[in-house]
């Protein structure tokens, strides 16, 4: 059996040293005059600025769950003692929220499907299916759509086998944020218009508003910003009504979205910086991060790439440590551009390649309609139209398969301008 190399077995602290220490013999050795190569250095460079990210989401982590996780322990063996199976449940249930917002997925996993296991054997099928929902959500943060389609379904078939009229609503909820992940835009209208009509027979404002929510994200992403902020509009009374911190969160931050896209940037502003003040209120790592980003495209277009790039680090670096795959690989392809338009063109490339290297492994369509798109800006940057129009091709078919019209739109466009230049 082949041994592994000792940098691959060392912690991220030691790691990090390591670095380190060969930055400074690098500078050094430039200082006094020696053959100097600058591929070197952005290596070094970009490899501290990925070891950052293990560093502090590690430390943050294990300072936020120390005491927690004792805590929760204790109160296992109190009722493992008392044989409350019920109370054990609902701690098992609970701890796995918790957890899932510390950003610790393994953990709120394994507390999950105890949680699952015990709600099996007390036939308690609401929690059943709400606990499989709860998987699947995690799973979707890590896109592995596959499982938590699957999981999702089974949260469904609960419901509807027990009757669980409303908690299948919600089962079908959870599908269309799946059908977003994976641009299926027909059946997710579908589960959403399904889960709308059985949430507004039952007048529950709650699900109602995370329909239109939804709505609204996939309206934005196919460039009706119109609609999307109709939805949108409907959604965000409802979770005012109900004082959802972390639905009106969501929401203003898609609705900071599609003012950014009309190109309103004092209205996208504005209710950024409100889903953020909202998410930091309730500790909602996911959607800080999500807005953060987002918010980070308002700096570019902004120009202010200072702001823009340190705000895309800390965004990175939460993602990363949330094991959130689509949010890592988008916040790398916006440094990327970030680096692109200050002329960092090693770094640069290097942040744009991890973001195509992570959309492919987890097909995220998305990520890759964007990220080719980034890459023409730094190919037409460095004068290589050449590249510039494989790239745009590239995008221009991710987005045909993701029905983005506006998007398809600009890239045609382009793509003519670049053959009526040659």
């Amino acid at each position: 059996m082949p041994k592994k190399k000792r940098t691959e077995s060392r912690k991220p602290r030691e790691q990090y040293r390591a670095l380190a220490n060969n930055l400074a013999a690098f500078i050094k050795m430039t200082e006094h005059g020696g053959q100097s190569d600058s591929e070197t250095f952005v290596d070094l460079s970009y490899s501290m600025e990925k070891l950052a990210r293990r560093l502090q989401t590690e430390d943050d982590k294990a300072k936020s769950a120390a005491y927690f996780k004792l805590a929760v322990e204790h109160l296992k063996q109190h009722a493992q003692i008392k044989q409350d199976q019920a109370q054990e449940l609902t701690l098992c249930y609970s701890a796995g929220q918790t957890y899932a917002l510390l950003g610790l997925v393994e953990e709120a996993i394994q507390n999950y499907e105890q949680a699952l296991k015990l709600s099996t054997l007390l036939q308690d099928y609401k929690l059943q299916a709400r606990t499989l929902r709860q998987i699947g959500n995690l799973k979707l943060r890590q896109s592995r759509w596959k499982e938590a389609h699957a999981l999702f379904e089974r949260s469904r078939k609960i419901c509807l086998e027990h009757g669980e009229a409303l908690e299948e609503a919600y089962a079908l909820n959870s599908l269309a944020t799946g059908y977003f992940q994976a641009a299926a835009w027909r059946k997710m209208e579908t589960a959403c218009e399904h889960a709308r009509a059985i949430a507004e027979r039952m007048n529950d404002d709650e699900l109602t508003a995370c329909v239109y929510n939804n709505l609204g994200a996939m309206y934005n992403l196919q460039g009706h910003s119109d609609k999307a902020l109709a939805a949108l509009q409907k959604s965000l009374p409802l979770f005012e009504k109900l004082g959802d911190l972390r639905g009106l969160a969501e929401t203003y931050n898609n609705l900071a979205t599609a003012y950014r896209d009309k190109e309103y940037w004092n209205e996208a502003g504005k209710y950024y910086a409100k889903s953020l003040q909202l998410a930091r209120e309730i500790g909602d790592a996911v959607v800080e991060a999500q807005a953060s980003l987002n918010r980070v495209e308002l700096y570019l277009l902004m120009h202010d790439l200072e702001m823009a790039e340190k705000q895309c680090q800390i965004a990175l670096r939460v993602f990363h440590g949330l094991e959130h795959k689509s949010g890592e690989a988008d916040a790398c392809r916006i440094m990327g551009v970030v680096y692109t338009r200050q002329e960092n063109w090693g770094l640069a490339l290097r942040y744009l390649d991890e973001a195509l290297a992570l959309g492919s492994q987890y097909d995220l369509r998305l990520v890759l309609a964007e990220t080719h798109r980034s890459f023409i800006e730094y190919w037409l940057a460095k004068g290589d139209r050449k590249n510039a129009t494989k790239h745009l091709q590239e995008s221009l078919e991710h987005y045909r398969q993701l029905k983005a019209s506006r998007e398809i739109r600009k890239l045609e466009k382009l793509l003519l301008d670049l053959r009526t230049q040659r």
